[in-house]
């Protein structure tokens, strides 16, 4: 009641401050003010109005107006993309490195789930055919192939990533180095180590039909990883980013690197407005089997999304050819063993500009590789998606600043050289 006669009071006051009206009602009179008794006048004279006692509301000053003081939470970055993460419990699952055919070209009509990958490893197979290692964390394509084979590298991106390294199997001498590391071999999901089954594999065609209709289920390998307690990845701190366009390196739009003489190529394409390089790959002829003169987006058939990267980075580094034989495309054709380990030249194309330094990585394990300029100091990636392009170290290249073109060529080592390349030290 107390509550509800102070607010009408305040209202009271509040309107005949404003000039407005009392309403018709009789209000309650406020409070006499406690003096001493005044004589009562005579009955004709007009009595005095009372005096009332001012309201505190009335005359006191507003409250101060707050300032809030509350910083607001940094978002959680991924360290393999430097974007924010809508949930931070990501981080709690293992990164997953699936392998993915991209011969013969009639694989690429069900490649899925590329576009969904935080980075992807391009490297030169055997046979004249790239192959990529891609590395899932930040999200999860409810698909992802076609599953091909492990490769000699993947001992060293499986490590790097602490990953959940997904392949269809892979040679007896790629199986034995990875068996090296065991703590990489106890996370290998693969029809070799006893996965052979939906949703993890899953062969749409008999394996004695084709090689290139086998998929995988991101969702379900870290269903795996929970219940085989792979838990986190360790100290996994990524690469540095930063989103200003770099004000150093050189303008270059158009990244050319022929796999395969005029057969097998990837082309990054520079799109000022996306800020983002799409990519455009070899296509095959109107017979399906001769190769286009034309090159074509290339697309990802989970979601008919055209790839592209915030990043492109090629690294140059040893191929030395090892005594494993793989096989592909019903040949048989040894191994490459690409040593990155050590340091070697590096391009970083991002925000239309070449910026040349050196990769370095450590022999440690659990170690990604650092982009650095020629002072040594690192070279930030934008944030988003980076691809990885690995050249041979006698692969020629050519920069044309005035057409905006770098351009390289693969050149494989042969796999019987006259004085065998010694390994970095």
């Amino acid at each position: 009641m107390r509550l509800f006669m102070w607010a009408a009071a305040g209202w009271a006051l509040l309107l005949t401050a404003c000039g407005s009206p009392l309403p018709p009602s009789t209000p309650t009179p406020a409070p006499l003010l406690e003096t001493a008794a005044i004589a009562s006048p005579p009955a004709s004279a007009t009595p005095a109005p009372p005096t009332l006692t001012p309201s505190a509301s009335a005359t006191a000053s507003p409250p101060p107006t707050r300032t809030s003081t509350v910083t607001p939470t940094p978002p959680i970055l991924n360290p393999l993309t430097g974007r924010p993460l809508a949930d931070p419990a990501t981080l709690d699952r293992r990164p997953l490195a699936i392998k993915i055919a991209h011969f013969p070209r009639r694989v690429r009509e069900a490649q899925a789930g590329l576009s969904y990958a935080d980075n992807v490893w391009e490297h030169y197979a055997e046979g004249g055919v790239t192959r990529f290692t891609a590395i899932f964390w930040g999200q999860a394509p409810e698909r992802a192939g076609n599953v091909r084979s492990a490769r000699l590298i993947d001992a060293i991106l499986g490590d790097a990533y602490q990953a959940v390294l997904v392949a269809s199997g892979s040679s007896t001498g790629t199986m034995n180095r990875l068996r090296e590391n065991q703590d990489l071999y106890r996370r290998i999901v693969a029809e070799a180590t006893g996965y052979s089954e939906c949703p993890l594999l899953c062969r749409e065609e008999s394996a004695a039909l084709t090689t290139n209709k086998l998929f995988t289920s991101p969702p379900e390998l870290w269903k795996l990883a929970d219940e085989q307690g792979f838990g986190p990845p360790e100290g996994l701190t990524g690469f540095a980013f930063a989103e200003p366009p770099p004000a150093a390196g050189r303008p270059i739009g158009v990244v050319h690197l022929d796999f395969q003489l005029g057969n097998t190529i990837a082309e990054w394409r520079y799109n000022p407005a996306a800020r983002e390089y799409a990519r455009w790959i070899d296509a095959a002829g109107p017979d399906g089997v001769g190769v286009s003169p034309d090159l074509v987006p290339h697309v990802d058939t989970l979601n008919g999304q055209a790839l592209a990267a915030a990043n492109v980075v090629v690294l140059v580094a040893p191929y030395v050819p090892s005594n494993i034989r793989e096989a592909e495309g019903g040949n048989r054709y040894f191994s490459y063993d690409i040593q990155l380990t050590g340091e070697g030249p590096a391009y970083v194309f991002r925000d239309g500009r070449m910026l040349e330094g050196r990769w370095q990585r450590a022999e440690a394990p659990h170690s990604l590789p650092r982009l650095v300029d020629s002072g040594g100091s690192v070279i930030p990636l934008r944030p988003g998606v980076t691809w990885f392009e690995i050249l041979s170290v006698n692969s020629p290249a050519k920069i044309d600043e005035a057409a905006g073109v770098f351009q390289a060529r693969f050149r494989a080592p042969d796999p019987f050289p006259a004085t065998p390349t010694p390994a970095p030290p």
